[in-house]
């Protein structure tokens, strides 16, 4: 019975929604060092609708409320606001939505500074927004 309300309250075609455009934008940063605007904003509008949508079939608004506030707290800049939009649309709380941004940013952290020793080239940019993802949907998943 859980996995048909997290269908209708739209958690899993979310997920799916996110991971796919997460590759996709992934493979973009990392060959040109940028993550285009309107990429992100199709991840943004695709999670709207989802949301909307599920919370329609769950018959609350909350998922929306929470998806408004996770945008507005780890949002701020592009790829941000679609990553707090999702982590905001199944916290519970404010103490979940904490949890959930501190966890996505250390898995990004810890990714990124793996990722540069690797290349051992400390001085030369990296593309962060790959790690971004990843670490918002082990938070997601989490």
């Amino acid at each position: 019975m859980e996995a048909v309300t997290d269908w209708m309250a739209g958690a899993w075609p979310a997920k799916a929604w996110l991971a796919c455009w997460s590759v996709a934008l992934s493979i973009v940063d990392l060959r040109t060092g940028w993550l285009p605007t309107p990429m992100v904003l199709r991840l943004l509008l695709g999670l709207g609708a989802l949301t909307r949508a599920g919370a329609v079939g769950a018959g609350t608004a909350r998922p929306v409320a929470g998806a408004l506030l996770g945008a507005a707290t780890f949002g701020g800049r592009r790829l941000a606001v679609p990553l707090g939009w999702f982590l905001g649309r199944s916290a519970v709380g404010w103490r979940d939505l904490v949890h959930g941004v501190a966890l996505a940013l250390l898995v990004a952290a810890v990714a990124a500074l793996v990722a540069s020793g690797i290349r051992r080239r400390w001085r030369e940019p990296i593309a962060f927004g790959p790690w971004l993802c990843l670490g918002t949907l082990v938070a997601g998943v989490a």
